[in-house]
């Protein structure tokens, strides 16, 4: 029995990695997700003194092993994941202020936006992904925009177990369409990334919070 929980708790954990490089599966909810109309927001300084930015109060809040920013390459990513609320199929809303030094895996900002934009993650790979130029904070920056999906983790009743068998368990889910948005601003020594992802029902709720943390922000790092 312990050889078997042993496995599952590996395949879990490969779910784990690969979300850092495919769309990813849900995580839990934050305990009191706050809605849009009452968001008082909260001064955040990231580790390192990368960015000065305004959050949501009352999120949840990561500020390591970002669910969706290759954390697993070894490169060192400073900054902060919130989880705001979830929309009716329990697809989670997240703002994402973070900040990439240059290392083995990325040596340049593009080769984020080429990985952010492959066709593998795309719901419709037929369609181009425009990368436009912006400017936050007073620094040139690009922005862009994707379709692509989370897959939700359905409730199930797992099967009971007998010994000496090795069973592979693929829990059953659903596939909800969300949108990301992406600001990519360079550094010297690194580049930024602020984010968000949403399902299209409440992406029109997010624009407005999403303006407040890129209007807030502040990069120390030059």
């Amino acid at each position: 029995m312990h050889k078997i929980a042993s496995i599952l708790k590996i395949l879990l954990i490969f779910i784990a990695i690969a979300s850092g490089l495919c769309p990813a599966i849900a995580s839990e909810k934050p305990e009191s997700p706050v809605t849009p109309k009452n968001i008082v927001y909260e001064k955040y300084i990231s580790e390192g003194n990368s960015f000065v930015v305004l959050i949501p109060k009352g999120w949840g809040k990561e500020e390591k092993d970002f669910s969706y920013a290759y954390t697993k390459t070894g490169d060192k990513v400073r900054g902060v994941e919130l989880s705001g609320p979830h929309n009716k199929d329990d697809a989670r809303l997240t703002i994402s202020v973070l900040y990439y030094e240059y290392g083995q895996f990325f040596k340049s900002y593009e080769r984020y936006i080429n990985l952010k934009t492959a066709t593998f993650t795309c719901l419709a790979p037929e369609k181009d992904v425009y990368i436009t130029n912006t400017a936050v904070a007073g620094r040139e920056a690009k922005k862009f925009e994707i379709e692509t999906f989370e897959l939700i983790l359905l409730p199930f009743d797992p099967p009971d177990f007998k010994e000496g068998i090795i069973y592979e368990i693929v829990p059953p889910s659903k596939k909800v369409t969300v949108i990301e948005r992406y600001i990519v601003i360079p550094a010297e020594k690194g580049f930024y990334v602020l984010s968000y992802r949403a399902s299209p029902d409440i992406v029109k709720n997010i624009e407005g919070i999403f303006e407040k943390v890129l209007n807030s922000f502040e990069p120390l790092i030059k």
